[in-house]
């Protein structure tokens, strides 16, 4: 059984989660604004769509789905956010 968090303990892992988070989206923001406007020049088509919205609009959903899953398995943990000293007032 894992020891429980400290206060401390807790705060640092919401941070990280919360930056982990961030850095997420940012990735995903670029990844479709790159794309998006790095390939609207092309004349490039599949399925009669251009390239450059099958590569940013479906491309950052695959993006998100992979990165929130690595995130669940690498840097979220699951922590109660009450501490003991809050359970035992009530």
């Amino acid at each position: 059984m894992k020891q429980p968090m400290t206060r401390e303990e807790k705060n640092r892992q919401i941070r990280r989660e919360a930056k982990a988070t961030v850095a997420l989206f940012l990735l995903c923001f670029a990844w479709h604004v790159g794309f998006g406007y790095g390939l609207s020049g092309s004349d490039i088509r599949i399925w009669n769509l251009p390239l450059w919205w099958i590569v940013s609009t479906p491309g950052v959903f695959v993006v998100a789905v992979v990165g929130v899953a690595f995130l669940l398995k690498k840097v979220f943990v699951n922590f109660d956010l009450e501490t003991e000293e809050d359970a035992d007032d009530k």
